[in-house]
């Protein structure tokens, strides 16, 4: 075999040369694949956060429809998770596009009586 070797060097170096492509593509797929995984894991966690977030939301408005059951006479207040209240204090007043992620926090903290109509609608569709 080594004879072979040193006598068709040019056919030896293409066959090493192959090898190592091969090896290289083997390494780029299993190196995509883990950054899939990664990238799934972290849509599911973004997810997970997002629900976690929703049923706190739930949970305190929850209590206020019961809190109303007890004293009819007492309306409800709107709520305001304090995440969305740090976000907005560090956008400085901008204001953000409406349907947009920040714009969404934005109207979390703005008072439920001051929302138009179209804001409602907005709301109801990119921010739920």
């Amino acid at each position: 075999m080594w004879n072979f070797i040193r006598e068709n060097k040019l056919i030896s170096a293409l066959f090493i040369i192959s090898f190592i492509v091969i090896l290289f593509g083997v390494a780029l797929v299993i190196y995509s694949n883990q950054q899939a995984v990664n990238r799934a894991k972290e849509q599911a966690q973004a997810e997970t956060l997002k629900v976690e977030t929703l049923n706190k939301i739930a949970l305190e408005a929850e209590a206020q429809l019961l809190q109303t059951v007890v004293h009819p006479d007492v309306p409800i207040a709107d709520v305001i998770p304090e995440d969305s209240l740090s976000k907005v204090s560090a956008m400085e007043n901008k204001n953000p596009e409406p349907g947009t992620a920040d714009w969404c926090e934005v109207m979390m903290v703005k008072p439920s009586k001051e929302w138009s109509t179209d804001e409602q609608q907005i709301f109801a569709k990119n921010c739920i």
